[in-house]
């Protein structure tokens, strides 16, 4: 065994990519859907071997990126299926979603690998820097271009809800470094390294005290409800991406939710806000005069029913277009609208237009027309409601979109289309993301997906109902009451990054102590 784990320890060349690569791919079990976490109990260990190895920061960042590179490829695949959806304009660009984007992705943690080592070196102080700069790594990945966080370490916790409760105290992000210190543990007791006890002990109190954490915060039953009670419906379509644009099916689309919406509730109580999911409305609400009272007859005199829609201004410079959440009152008028701000590069827009356009590159884009950013996470105060902070498809993966700079909401609402993957592992990695902002907010969230996965959810991060995927239904739920607000609310990217710095500065003093 000692000489199997020096040799891995010690691998170089294309035999140590392979082993990297395999172990990253194998420790997507441990994400959702599966939630196999000791996969990553198994696989981590061989990142952390291989990094205590490799005698320089540069192979140290190398491991890394073949690690993550396999991670990513593995974890991310559905990427590639949304662009089977229209095969003859996108097929071409399954290698670069597939393999180019993994790669960009794995730069992140490669590079934090690289400072880990740097600052670690070996044993104790490697891994304490590591876990450190894997929240860095993270964190970074959720900023720079845009930004894409999708499945932080965390997220392997969504289903065991005693440990996912931390990302109400150190958000997502932090949760990783923690898992990260916790799960590369194994790789001190299967080489010699200096500071195993202080390591051990160290990674012994974090997971009691998550556990400890979220076993206190926990309830023993059911969330409590709000107060007034607010039952709200979220509608699941389940409308086909490739007859989604259609315009020969746009009335049955618009029937279909119409009908949904209508349906009478289980126990009578029908609800006072209505949900339809992420441009659901195949008219713009600007362009069809009498829409807005279809729409509000779909809630009693005291509702709301908010509608996921393409919102559509012409001004000097021409048409400009809006991934929008329109709210309506019964009598048709609009109470308020929230836009998208964080919106998919290339599949909302194309950067640098003017420059790729040019060269024939905006064929890249979904559409001719780059859609306008919203303001940013602004809530939205409506008559006779708490206030709501929406999200809009994968707003929800950024933890920062959460946080409403015009006052605590009392919910959040994750409006979404994520027909475009399919039944594959995207709608419950997205699910997930979706979860761990209740978590981190504190706050309950209704998601409503075209074709699932839509549910209710608890401010623990529970899932209380769901619809699965491809199926149409509607959920009937009444909101649960909003929890105080969490450290990480208040305190942002501060409360990841402090301890991140923190473990940095023990591996780093470490390291020194053992030299």
């Amino acid at each position: 065994m000692t000489h199997l784990i020096e040799t891995i320890a010690g691998l170089a060349g294309w035999r140590r990519a392979l082993v990297a690569v395999l172990a990253g791919a194998l420790s997507v079990p441990a994400l959702p859907p599966f939630n196999v976490w000791p996969a990553l109990f198994v696989t981590l260990p061989v990142l952390v071997l291989l990094v205590d190895g490799a005698g320089s920061w540069r192979r140290a960042a190398v491991a890394g990126w073949w690690w993550s590179l396999g991670h990513f490829v593995a974890g991310l695949y559905w990427i590639g299926i949304a662009l089977m959806v229209d095969p003859e304009r996108f097929a071409w660009l399954l290698p670069f979603a597939d393999l180019g984007l993994p790669a960009v992705f794995a730069v992140f943690p490669a590079a934090a690998v690289a400072l880990g080592y740097a600052l670690g070196r070996r044993g104790a102080g490697l891994l304490f820097a590591l876990a450190g700069a894997w929240v860095l790594g993270e964190f970074a990945r959720g900023h720079v271009l845009t930004g894409f966080p999708w499945n932080p370490l965390a997220a392997i916790w969504i289903e065991t809800p005693s440990v996912a409760q931390a990302a109400a105290v150190v958000g997502a992000y932090g949760l990783s470094g923690a898992t990260f210190l916790v799960a590369g543990l194994p790789a001190l007791f299967l080489r010699p390294a200096p500071g195993r006890a202080v390591a051990t002990v160290a990674a012994a109190a974090v997971a009691v005290a998550v556990v400890g954490f979220g076993s206190a915060r926990l309830p023993d039953g059911a969330a409590a409800r709000a107060e007034p009670a607010l039952r709200i419906r979220l509608v699941q379509g389940n409308i086909d991406q490739r007859l989604k644009h259609s315009d020969a099916a746009r009335a049955e689309h618009f029937e279909r939710h119409m009908l949904l919406s209508q349906r009478a509730a289980a126990d009578g109580r029908p609800p006072r806000v209505v949900v339809w999911p992420e441009t659901a409305l195949p008219y713009t609400l600007a362009a069809s005069p009498g829409l807005g009272q279809i729409l509000g007859s779909l809630v009693g005199e005291d509702g709301i029913a908010l509608i996921g829609a393409v919102r559509i201004e012409e001004d000097a410079q021409g048409f400009r277009a809006w991934n929008s959440l329109h709210a309506i009152r019964p009598d048709g008028t609009v109470a308020g609208t929230y836009d998208k701000h964080h919106l998919v590069p290339f599949g909302e827009y194309l950067p640098l237009r003017g420059i790729l356009g040019t060269i024939g590159l905006d064929k890249l884009a979904v559409g001719a027309v780059d859609f306008s950013s919203g303001p940013g996470p602004q809530g939205l105060d409506l008559p006779g409601l708490p206030r709501v902070l929406p999200l809009i498809c994968y707003e929800a993966i950024f933890p920062e979109a959460a946080i409403d700079g015009g006052g605590r909401p009392a919910w959040l609402v994750n409006v979404t289309n994520d027909a475009w993957f399919g039944t594959s592992s995207g709608p419950p990695q997205h699910l997930a993301a979706a979860r761990l902002r209740a978590i981190e907010q504190g706050l309950p969230l209704m998601r409503a997906a075209n074709t699932g996965i839509s549910a209710a959810i608890d401010p623990y991060g529970r899932v209380e109902q769901a619809l699965g995927l491809g199926v149409a239904g509607i959920i009937d739920a009444d909101l649960p009451a909003a929890l105080p607000p969490t450290l990480f609310s208040r305190a942002g990217s501060l409360a990841p990054l402090l301890p991140a710095l923190v473990l940095l500065g023990l591996g780093l003093a470490l390291r020194r102590r053992s030299a």
